[in-house]
């Protein structure tokens, strides 16, 4: 991550400092002339938030159109709140504790007579909700490159390994009598696993397309890549009302911002000491444009 791990040069807070190393993660810069031209809008972003889920949601709208006009009944185009990246986080959750809940001793409180049915629907639910949250993972929108498709394949495997163990070892303390909601669990453990996998697979294609980083992030979800000019001009149009908006609305944050976002870039070694300083003493952009290069 450009910069992650350095200070502050300018005094900034960690939760723009957090926003500005996020941005740069998954920029893909081809060169310092591209880095440093970019860095006025990964200044707007991080100053804040709202711009960059704004820019996002025009560049769905363009992406959309364009599609509608090839294909009608082409896909909709998925984009992210935060209260996506909360049920992600959810579903992190809820996948770990169904293997908690199985991975207790057998001294403990919680019996396996009583844990695997909860632990079952605990997957499921997991497993549910990662399905749901795929197209936007694997369009970049969710959390970019940063949550990568393996996360499917560990809680499958873990859930799976975690069904095997109390299968082969632990059966025992399942009473003949009242196994049915223990062997509900056990099957909703294993299904649950069984989709993470097939998930894993199915989302390793989004990973390896490279369209979550980048340029590719705003022009991978057309149908036809001819249509990204498009997408680009009405990024273009918005960026000419937006950008000079966010400098009379708070102009010194953001040229304060800016600086920050050089200095990390200097310290991931993507610009010069010489780039930086040069870019530094620089006006604001005439005419603001989107990101072509």
């Amino acid at each position: 991550m450009a910069g992650a791990g350095h200070g502050s040069v300018t005094g900034l807070d960690e939760r723009t400092l957090g926003r500005i190393d996020v941005i740069l993660f998954d920029a893909d810069y081809r060169d310092a002339g591209s880095a440093i031209e970019d860095a006025w809008r990964v200044a707007v972003f991080a100053t804040d938030p709202r711009m960059r889920a704004e820019h996002d949601r025009v560049r769905a709208a363009a992406v959309r159109s364009a599609n509608e006009r090839r294909d009608p009944t082409a896909a909709s185009v998925k984009t992210s709140t935060g209260v996506h990246r909360a049920l992600l986080g959810v579903a992190l959750f809820l996948g770990a504790v169904a293997v908690a809940l199985i991975a207790t001793p057998r001294n403990s409180p919680v019996t396996l007579q009583d844990a695997l049915l909860p632990a079952g629907l605990l997957a499921v639910i997991s497993v549910s909700l990662l399905w749901w949250l795929e197209p936007r993972r694997a369009n970049g929108s969710l959390w970019g490159s940063r949550v990568p498709a393996v996360i499917h394949f560990i809680f499958g495997m873990l859930w799976l390994l975690a069904a095997a163990g109390a299968l082969t070892f632990r059966w025992g303390e399942v009473e003949p009598y009242r196994a049915l909601p223990a062997t509900s669990g056990l099957t909703m453990l294993v299904c649950a696993g069984v989709a993470a996998i097939i998930l894993w697979v199915h989302a390793l294609r989004a990973d390896r397309s490279g369209r979550q980083t980048g340029l590719a992030r705003l022009t991978g979800d057309l149908v036809d890549p001819q249509d990204a000019a498009e997408v680009f001009d009405e990024l273009d149009r918005w960026w000419w009302a937006a950008g000079p908006e966010a400098m009379r609305r708070d102009g010194a944050r953001v040229r304060r911002v800016r600086r920050e976002v050089l200095a990390r870039l200097r310290a991931a070694a993507l610009i010069t000491e010489r780039d930086e300083r040069t870019a530094a003493a620089a006006p604001e952009p005439a005419r603001w444009s989107g990101r072509r290069r």
